[in-house]
């Protein structure tokens, strides 16, 4: 290829049309009568700290909990992760010492993952344990381990779909996960569903972890995310935590100080828009006729690497993982010459190092699909001429 373009597949991005499949979200509250909740509230002023009752049930629906179980937050779900680790860091979780006064703190992070996750941890100076991920979920003999020592305090998971290989969990590997009984009192699953209903392919479904943990009375052990932001809008959706009426009891004593209250506006505005999680699951299905191309175009040009490389073909989400034999940076750095930006090298592991140097994770969902063609050949280009 002798033209140099300029391409950007380096971070999991909806594409212009998809978001445009939320815009007339802006126009259901169109006079003052329509901002009156279900209850009567005026979603206008202050009020409702844990999130308007029929937001928290549409969004306990994506996370198979009933809405008392259930706070909404802001846009981010990311923010609801990163909060919940300073408040456990400041005034500690459900009565413990806070993290701050311990001598160490350690984390269990599942690889290949998620870059934002360890940036947090890192952030905050925990030490972060790799474990690896398989084709049904985490090593759990590893895990079970691992959480006998008391200053593992968390494990990051993204049980469907996960960020970036798109495996989805077994029933085993969920059972056991909802069984830990870690030697700390303050460990907690921060359990990332991000990808609930983002389906590529047939819908990949799994167990539900919060009603495994309470058959065995072990439901304070998980914190459950989700958001709408690659539903709706990324930076104008709707984010949510799950959790026991222990740990949101917990958390609200510090919520009263530190908000009045979220954005309930575009809270009611979701649920007007979206009515139920049967009018969500209709709206993905436009997300999917305009995904499901861009991933067979990917998979095309993978397919053509024959065993040069291993890769990962998910059902759902927004990644696909390659294997490329300890030329990863080698890989990316010659896309980026040749006008293809990839996210960096490493970035699936904790302090970006990939001893194997292999990982690449590729998101193909903001180009078009002329660009995308573009940034396929570029990778594949590459690929063969770090592999000869």
């Amino acid at each position: 290829m002798d033209k140099k373009v300029y391409l950007d597949i380096s971070r999991g991005k909806p594409s212009k049309q998809q978001v445009d499949l939320s815009l007339k979200m802006m126009d259901v509250l169109s006079s003052s009568s329509n901002y009156i909740d279900d209850n009567g509230f005026d979603v206008r002023n202050y009020g409702e700290l844990l999130g308007i009752s029929e937001a928290r049930e549409l969004m306990g629906d994506i996370l198979g909990l009933d809405k008392e179980n259930v706070i909404v937050y802001g846009n981010s779900s990311l923010q609801i992760m990163y909060d919940q680790i300073s408040r456990s860091y400041t005034h500690g979780v459900c009565g413990s010492t806070p993290w701050c006064k311990l001598p160490k703190v350690k984390w269990i992070c599942l690889v290949p993952g998620y870059d934002r996750h360890f940036a947090i941890c890192e952030h905050f100076g925990i030490e972060m344990i790799s474990v690896e991920l398989g084709k049904d979920g985490p090593d759990m003999d590893k895990i079970e381990e691992l959480i006998k020592d008391p200053s593992v305090k968390g494990l990051w998971a993204v049980p469907k779909y996960s960020n970036p290989s798109g495996i989805s969990y077994s029933d085993e590997v969920i059972k056991r996960l909802a069984n830990l009984h870690p030697s700390a009192s303050d460990f907690r699953i921060y359990y990332d569903n991000a990808y609930a209903l983002h389906n590529i392919d047939e819908d990949e479904a799994i167990l539900n972890i919060f009603d495994e943990a309470k058959k065995v009375g072990n439901e304070d052990i998980v914190y459950m995310f989700t958001s709408t932001s690659k539903i709706s809008f990324p930076g104008g959706g709707i984010a949510a935590l799950g959790a026991s009426k222990k740990n949101i009891e917990d958390i609200q004593k510090q919520l009263r100080i530190q908000t009045i209250g979220f954005d309930k506006i575009n809270q009611l505005r979701h649920v007007r828009y979206f009515r139920d999680l049967d009018g969500i699951k209709s709206h993905m299905e436009k997300h999917r006729a305009i995904l499901k191309p861009k991933f067979d175009v990917v998979y095309s040009y993978l397919d053509s690497l024959g065993d040069l490389i291993e890769y990962s073909k998910p059902k759902g989400g927004y990644f696909v993982t390659i294997k490329v034999r300890g030329v990863a940076k080698e890989v990316v750095n010659r896309c980026l010459g040749l006008g293809l930006k990839l996210t960096e090298a490493g970035a699936t592991h904790p302090y970006h190092n990939d001893s194997s140097n292999s990982y690449i994770r590729i998101a193909p969902t903001y180009l078009g699909l002329d660009e995308l063609h573009q940034a396929m050949k570029i990778i594949v280009q590459a690929v063969k001429e770090e592999t000869k």
